[in-house]
């Protein structure tokens, strides 16, 4: 069993390894203002956050007359609609005829008038240079996707500090398979396209309208970008309860079973075998074997997050980084498990697996 488990760690280190490497070799590029694009808004119950994100569209360094931006209502029970209507933007404002998030943003898509469309999520702050960073590797004629970086940002609890701390490791991860040429995911909260390669792929799964559209264009060879830079970053608060946490999290995991790219179903599989045999060795009693684990691992895992909190401008906490390679092994073989039964809860709606 040791050695079954020691083969499993050593490809984990090497994997975490090459996604590190990854993250070096992506490339710069220059901002833009050459390219007619659209901005393309999913929303469903957004009052709270809209007025911000439409100040910050607003606010654009962008020439406005080559953009259009279109915001899709997905049948929000709130005054959303009222407020994207009283913007001074002009805003195509769509109705989903369809419930979710990837039929809102079929909808959008439909009406785009541009090639070039870039998405972003009702409840994200962008800085004034985001579509301009965003949308440079376009000038490369050959590109079909890219992918840009999300934080949390509010980081007012060690709770949402461990948040912050996780997904960024998500985000790296996403980033430094780009930079390997191995893309397997990415986040919509940030993220461009052509639609001429758009596919609504999965339309059975909620969730994934990000990811199996990546996975669409890697398995039709168009070329995918990240854009490392700062000015691209998209901002998002984390979840107030443990509650929200887990079923945010539950709903991202119920999409790896529908995964056919080989490089997610892989990826999904050695995290999850990675910290399974860590509560296995916890079950065992296998302490020396836990220490070894855990040490190698931890550092591993330390030197890459302490390079994306560079980028990202963390301060990494050591307390928050302990607790978080504590608790990770049980919350992800958890989520694992119970993503793949029972149900979750979105946007007021509840979807089963």
């Amino acid at each position: 069993m040791i050695a079954v488990l020691s083969i499993i760690l050593l490809v984990y280190l090497f994997q975490v390894h090459s996604f590190s490497k990854g993250w070096s070799k992506l490339p710069s590029f220059s901002p833009t203002q050459d390219i007619e694009l659209t901005v393309l808004i999913a929303f469903r119950n957004e009052a709270q956050h809209l007025p911000l994100l439409l100040s910050d569209l607003e606010n654009q360094k962008y020439p406005l007359n080559k953009v259009q931006f279109i915001f899709v209502d997905d049948s929000s029970e709130d005054n959303s609609f009222e407020i994207v209507t009283s913007s001074p933007l002009q805003i195509e404002l769509l109705c989903s005829q369809g419930a979710g998030k990837k039929q809102a943003i079929e909808c959008g898509v439909s009406n785009a008038k541009h090639d070039i469309i870039l998405t972003s999520d009702a409840d994200c702050r962008l800085s004034e240079d985001w579509i301009s960073t965003m949308v440079a590797p376009f000038t490369e004629g050959d590109i079909q996707l890219v992918s840009g970086p999300v934080a949390y940002h509010q980081l007012n609890s060690t709770f949402k500090e461990i948040q912050a701390l996780e997904f960024m490791s998500l985000i790296g991860s996403g980033a430094g398979a780009i930079g390997n040429q191995k893309s397997f995911m990415c986040n919509g909260a940030n993220m461009a396209f052509r639609k001429s390669m758009f596919s609504n792929t999965e339309k059975k799964i909620a969730s994934g309208d990000d990811v199996f559209l990546l996975h669409h264009i890697k398995k039709n060879n168009g070329k995918i970008a990240f854009v490392k830079e700062q000015n691209a970053i998209v901002s998002t608060a984390p979840k107030d309860s443990l509650t929200e946490f887990i079923n945010q999290r539950r709903r991202w995991a119920s999409k790896t079973s529908a995964y056919k790219d080989s490089s997610a179903q892989w990826i999904s599989l050695l995290v999850f075998a990675t910290n399974l045999s860590f509560l296995v060795l916890v079950a065992k009693g296998h302490f020396f074997g836990l220490a070894v684990f855990y040490v190698l691992k931890s550092t591993v895992d330390f030197l890459f997050l302490r390079k994306l909190c560079r980028f990202f401008k963390y301060d990494i906490s050591f307390y928050v980084f302990f607790i978080l390679q504590l608790i990770y092994p049980f919350y992800i073989v958890w989520v694992g498990i119970t993503s793949q039964i029972g149900h979750y809860n979105w946007k007021g709606r509840t979807y089963k697996k």
